[in-house]
């Protein structure tokens, strides 16, 4: 990525596993360039930006697609460049998720954990809720949006992630909230044990509930 107008090359049979057709991986080729990424940088601008840049598809001969050749946007680089912006999420922690705003509210601290000396950030309202992708439109009032959204998301994160959360209130315009402050901290070992503890005991509950009777015989 430290070159623009780099080209990126991977075999088709890297992408697709074990299925013998290109079909689904076109899709998500031509669905990634479609996807626009949004990002708020840190001079407050906001930057729009496809996910994916231009693609050649290849053939050696009769047969189906075999090289994908691709670029990244330039615009794009010094996002993913960024380690203050781009984060890498932990992938089983994703799956664990219910709700999209807890997987939301997640993403929006991992990018900002390993940041030091930052323990929090305040946020309009109304930017929280863009944040956290409340479509427009729905969870009006705000104790819609904190019972429905943001108490849910708060609790998934603090049940699955190895950080803790919280929501605060920090600002009003008579019975308005207008303004909130997302503050977050690592778990201690104590808290990351019992936090292990009760996934195990999760999933112990759901095998024992579904687990079929055996009966053991002498041949």
């Amino acid at each position: 990525m430290a070159a623009e107008g780099q080209e990126y090359r991977i075999p088709f049979s890297e992408l697709r596993g074990n299925h013998t057709s290109n079909d689904r991986v076109t899709e998500a080729i031509l669905s990634l360039m479609q996807t626009v990424v949004r990002v708020r940088m840190s001079d407050g601008s906001t930057r729009n930006v496809h996910l994916l840049g231009p693609t050649d598809v290849e053939k050696f001969g009769p047969g189906i697609a075999t090289m994908l050749t691709y670029e990244l946007h330039p615009k794009l680089l010094p996002i993913l460049r960024d380690s203050q912006i781009f984060a890498r999420l932990e992938m089983q922690i994703l799956h664990g998720f219910g709700t999209k705003y807890g997987m939301a509210l997640y993403e929006i601290i991992a990018k900002r954990i390993g940041l030091k000396h930052v323990f929090y950030n305040d946020f309009e309202t109304d930017e929280l809720r863009d944040y956290l992708g409340v479509p427009h439109g729905k969870l009006g009032p705000f104790a819609a949006l904190r019972r429905k959204a943001i108490e849910p998301a708060v609790a998934e994160v603090n049940a699955l992630a190895p950080f803790s959360c919280r929501v605060d209130t920090i600002e009003t315009q008579g019975r308005k909230v207008t303004r909130l402050r997302l503050s977050w901290w690592l778990k201690t070992v104590e808290e990351k044990k019992a936090q292990w503890e009760a996934q195990q005991g999760k999933q112990a509950n759901l095998l024992v509930d579904q687990a079929p009777e055996v009966t053991l015989w002498d041949p």
